[in-house]
């Protein structure tokens, strides 16, 4: 490297300037979010394209594939038919006019099945988006610089067997959850049981999504095995569970506001989950998180014996995988 004179070098150590805490208060949220907006349309951007099999499900559930057949209107045609057979007087004839008209109905023709099939493989994607979406949503948690999209991709290399991992895992289980929830909706009223299970799924399901608050983020920040990651995410879960529900009802507002701007506003509200509803929903999640993570796991470490004479590729539990 050629050596010369240098009136702005900012590689040399110097005073510089200390950086200022960020404010993980309920309206600092607010203030980043504002702060970030941009950037996090950039990975709403990058993890939809990454969870590419998602749109065949999209073009399947369009109707463009279906195949039409004609239907009675009501349920109750096949009766009136089945008595017509034995009586053909003028009542169950004008019956008929009346409540055997046809309706054209559809179903998934081998095209769609075969479009839902294809949007099974979302199961080997979705943990390598939500893991460099984690690494790029916790930067921007603690305000620190994010080089899009290169950390991004970097973090799903570096991460690439665990992330799929913990993908599949995250898949199987929230299928399970919600069948689970649909099953025993489905048959609430059959037993006392089966209605006390319908609830418990909810709170089930509950404590699962706010798992999912810290999953990924300590798999980007942590040398951890997956079931530890698990293990980790539930206690966290449990003894962070002011800002977790906190988060959890935001996220169930944000969802909220997009169905409403759906149905009001159909194609804006149909463009902001590709543009930033996403993102902004792992970001809530996020934001709650990390101050837990921190007080808990990362500040301890820094205080300890441990992180003056760990070697750090080897030894070190903390160690930032991004």
């Amino acid at each position: 490297m050629k050596k010369g004179f240098k009136l702005f070098d900012y590689s040399k150590p110097g005073k510089g300037v200390k950086k200022a805490e960020t404010d993980y208060s309920f309206f600092g949220f607010f203030k980043l979010f504002k702060r970030k907006f941009f950037d996090l349309s950039k990975v709403n951007f990058l993890w939809i394209l990454l969870n590419f099999p998602l749109f065949f499900g999209f073009v399947g559930l369009s109707g463009n594939f279906n195949i039409d057949f004609s239907s009675p209107a009501s349920p109750f045609s096949p009766i009136v038919n089945g008595v017509g057979l034995f009586n053909n007087g003028a009542e169950i004839t004008a019956l008929g006019e009346i409540i055997g008209k046809d309706v054209i109905m559809s179903y998934p023709g081998p095209t769609a099945e075969l479009l839902f099939g294809l949007t099974a493989l979302v199961i080997l994607t979705i943990g390598f988006a939500n893991t460099g979406m984690a690494f790029v949503l916790r930067n921007h948690s603690r305000e620190e610089y994010v080089d899009m999209p290169g950390d991004f991709f970097r973090t799903i290399k570096k991460n690439f067997g665990q992330g799929l991992l913990l993908g599949i895992i995250d898949v199987v289980i929230s299928a399970a959850l919600i069948f689970a929830m649909v099953f025993y909706s489905t048959n609430a009223n059959v037993n006392t049981l089966f209605g006390m299970s319908y609830f418990f799924s909810f709170f089930v399901i509950a404590i699962w999504i706010m798992m999912h608050f810290y999953m990924y983020q300590l798999l980007v920040t942590f040398k951890l095995s997956t079931y530890k990651i698990l293990k980790n995410s539930f206690i966290f879960a449990m003894i962070g569970i002011k800002r977790n529900i906190v988060a959890l009802i935001g996220i169930i507002v944000t969802i909220f506001l997009n169905i409403m701007i759906y149905v009001y506003f159909l194609p804006l509200g149909g463009l902001l989950p590709f543009f930033i509803t996403i993102a902004l929903v792992s970001f809530i999640g996020t934001f709650a998180a990390y101050p837990n993570i921190k007080k808990i796991m990362i500040d301890p470490y820094y205080k300890s014996s441990d992180y003056v004479n760990d070697t750090p590729e080897e030894s070190s539990l903390f160690k930032d995988r991004g």
